[in-house]
């Protein structure tokens, strides 16, 4: 069963490594160093780290940034021509990975897990799904075989798909045609065989698809030649052997540091939420700071060779879960299978296409836009949830992926201050029995007593929102001058009432008011002061410890 992920494992390292700026072979070793390491220190017992589509892209854009800077700088005398002529792409993701590996490291010594809580399911679902568009984006001239002038900056996606469209009438024809197919091939195969044979045969171990389509694509690459008749471009060389260790470059960590942290923030949210939702699902325990010591470690080690950083993959750890895995000892049979691959097998991929590399990217993030029932959830669920999702998702589209998550992360803070500010309030009345209260304006067919108004405040009394709240108090107050409450509309008189009394009251339900601060005892102060002037009684109920 472990077979079936390795095949995910070694396509997606070889196919992600474009992403990350490095030639393919890399992607295999990034698929078995950290893999290796890492299960020696994990408490969770399913997730699979390699390569990640996310991470590969955000460490792409690092690897342009800073071989972009040492280019402009090759004439500075302060920095040396050794580290010039000597910096390549692979040397620059390797000391990335290891800079993550310290972040991730620190992390864990700091108890910073906590910080994950911020990082809610719909941040990190807008955001993964706007960097899937800007992944796709990065593949549509790959599976077109057209050549496009590298762009960067704001708009990336937008500018990508504008240049493939004005080249578009020079697709390679060969490359187009083997594109079509590879779509065709694992669109039918996963929806409608795997279905159809799951039903008919019981087998719930996922059917390869991806290893059939890349033994016949690059058989018949192989044997006709499609690169040097048709101009179709291959994969290239794939040494055999394992590496030797390296040692990061030390002159560029600096350099590294700020795309480590945002590559760190998308590694430990992604990951993180994945092995606490399976530990809840399988019934065993994490630890989510031994998880960061797990992850700093295997980074670390794994910076040693020539890999890039990597992540869970959803995906693949689905997959792992699916064949029946249940502890990382299934990781050490992967890397015996992936070992071969590294030492003999690899030479025998180098006539793979590359578009069909670039299916299979686009197939395996396909899931990641059918949103519709989930948008909808949202919607009726919480519309600030919505908005955080499509903040996420917008921002990393429209901007690119750094400023997208570090605007998401903001965001999502300001709508828990948003929050906190502007809490919900709810007028109560008494049901049936006067044994339970509701909200007196989505249960209209109660009625409340006259003179007594029942309040909750569904938030701490903190200092942001104490004039919200006596303003809330207040209107309370004006309902009875008015002689109509706005938060009833057919109010009744109770029978054991009378209809008029020189007493009324309004009762504060405390019971969602967790905490209280200074400024929130004098808005109490101040509400009981302001009722008393005007006849009203305040009181308390269901008031905790905190008071």
């Amino acid at each position: 069963k472990f077979k079936t992920v390795e095949i995910e494992c070694i396509f997606s390292g070889i196919a992600y490594s474009a992403l990350s700026g490095v030639a393919p072979v890399y992607g295999l070793y990034s698929s078995f160093f950290p893999v290796l390491f890492y299960m020696f220190f994990a408490t969770s017992r399913h997730n699979s780290i390699g390569s990640f589509a996310v991470v590969s892209l955000m460490t792409g854009e690092a690897n342009r940034v800073i071989m972009t800077k040492y280019a402009a700088f090759s004439t500075n005398s302060t920095i040396s021509s050794t580290q010039i002529a000597h910096l390549r792409p692979i040397m620059v993701a390797s000391t990335l990975t290891f800079v993550v590996g310290i972040v991730q490291f620190a992390a864990g010594f700091l108890r910073l897990e906590f910080i994950t809580a911020y990082f809610s399911d719909q941040l990190v679902d807008g955001f993964i799904t706007g960097a899937a568009c800007i992944v796709i984006a990065a593949q549509v001239n790959d599976v077109l075989g057209v050549n496009v002038p590298d762009v960067t900056g704001p708009a990336y996606t937008f500018k990508r798909f504008y240049d493939v469209l004005s080249q578009i009438a020079q697709s390679n024809v060969c490359t187009v045609i083997i594109s079509v197919i590879s779509f065709a091939f694992l669109y039918v195969g996963r929806d409608f065989i795997s279905p159809y044979v799951t039903k008919r045969f019981k087998i719930k171990i996922p059917i390869p698809y991806e290893l059939i389509l890349v033994i016949i694509t690059t058989g018949i690459s192989y044997g006709f030649r499609l690169d040097q008749r048709y101009g179709m471009e291959i994969v290239g060389d794939i040494p055999a052997g394992m590496p030797l260790p390296q040692v990061p470059v030390f002159s560029i960590l600096l350099d590294c540091l700020p795309h480590a942290l945002s590559i760190t923030a998308v590694i430990i949210a992604v990951h993180i939420s994945m092995a606490k939702m399976l530990a809840k699902k399988m019934n065993y325990e994490i630890d989510s700071r031994q998880e960061l010591y797990a992850l700093g470690l295997s980074s670390m080690l794994g910076g040693l060779f020539p890999i890039y950083p990597v992540s869970t993959a959803m995906g693949r750890t689905m997959v792992n879960v699916e064949s029946g895995s249940r502890t990382q000892l299934a990781a050490l049979f992967s890397c015996l299978l992936l070992l071969i691959v590294i030492l003999w097998l690899g030479p025998l991929l180098e006539s793979l296409p590359i578009c069909v590399l670039a299916v299979i990217i686009i197939m395996a993030l396909r899931s990641l836009f059918e949103k519709v029932d989930y948008l909808k959830n949202l919607w009726h669920g919480s519309k600030i949830d919505l908005l955080t999702w499509l903040v996420a998702f917008v921002t990393t589209v429209g901007l690119d992926v750094m400023k997208g998550l570090v605007i998401s992360i903001i965001f999502a803070l300001l709508t828990i201050v948003f929050r906190s500010q502007w809490p919900k309030s709810e007028t109560l009345a008494p049901t049936r029995g006067a044994e339970d209260f509701e909200n007196l304006r989505r249960y209209k067919a109660l009625s409340q007593y006259p003179d007594i108004h029942i309040f909750r405040f569904d938030s701490p009394l903190l200092f942001p929102n104490v004039e919200n709240f006596k303003a809330k108090i207040l209107k309370q107050i004006k309902s009875w001058s008015d002689g109509d409450s706005d938060t009833n509309d057919s109010v009744t008189d109770r029978p054991d009432t009378k209809e008029t009394s020189s007493m009324k009251f309004i009762i504060i339900d405390c019971s969602c008011i967790s905490f209280i601060d200074c400024m929130g005892v004098n808005a109490l102060k101040e509400a009981v002061h302001d009722t008393k002037s005007r006849r009203v009684t305040l009181l308390l109920a269901a008031a905790t410890g905190t008071f």
